[in-house]
């Protein structure tokens, strides 16, 4: 046999050798993925609560999401403030025209006073009857998501309050409200819902 076939054969079987390593690397960095997210996951099932089976649903969705999520949130075991908060549509002051129909996007501002970092969540606000209201106009068949707060009727201190527990199970510290400045904003000029 040649030099040169043999150099060939040696590349070729230092190729296979190379491209079987990544693939099993890769699968099994994915099977280890997998079997934590599965764990975290079944985790989650076993907390619902039979008496509010939805509320612990979407919670075990949201901390499911939460836990995949890269980069983890930021965490702040003493405790964050709420700096501010407003609707992308509604003004806080006037409310929706009907309390009992209401849909809009909750822009909620976080800092972490140990280290002043800053940031910005959002959650989406709805009474059932606005719910339905935006689902017949967005032609939507489904809502899926751990972002979407229900309420019986636009009320902003229930409505902080949902969100407050929303925030606090997501970074498992204490959301202070109370710590609110300048929380009434102006909307973006748009009619309220």
């Amino acid at each position: 046999m040649s030099l040169s076939a043999t150099i060939a054969i040696l590349v070729v079987v230092g190729l296979v050798l190379f491209v079987a390593a990544r693939w099993m690397r890769s699968r099994s960095q994915t099977e280890i993925e997998q079997e934590e997210a599965r764990a975290r996951v079944q985790v989650l099932v076993r907390t619902v609560n039979p008496r509010n089976t939805l509320r612990d649903a979407i919670a075990a969705d949201r901390s499911a999401q939460a836990a995949l999520a890269d980069p983890e949130p930021p965490s702040a075991p003493n405790g964050l403030n709420l700096s501010r908060y407003r609707f992308r549509s509604t003004t806080l002051e006037a409310g929706p025209l009907d309390p009992e129909d209401f849909y809009d996007e909750l822009l909620i501002d976080l800092v972490d006073p140990e280290t002043g970092q800053l940031w910005q969540n959002s959650l989406h606000v709805a009474t059932p009857r606005g719910l339905e209201r935006t689902m017949r106009a967005e032609q939507w068949d489904t809502v899926i998501g751990g972002e979407l707060l229900i309420v019986l009727r636009y009320d902003l201190a229930t409505i902080l309050d949902g969100a407050a527990t929303h925030l606090e199970e997501i970074y498992e510290a204490k959301v202070d409200v109370s710590s609110a400045t300048g929380k009434l904003l102006a909307n973006d000029g748009r009619s309220p819902s």
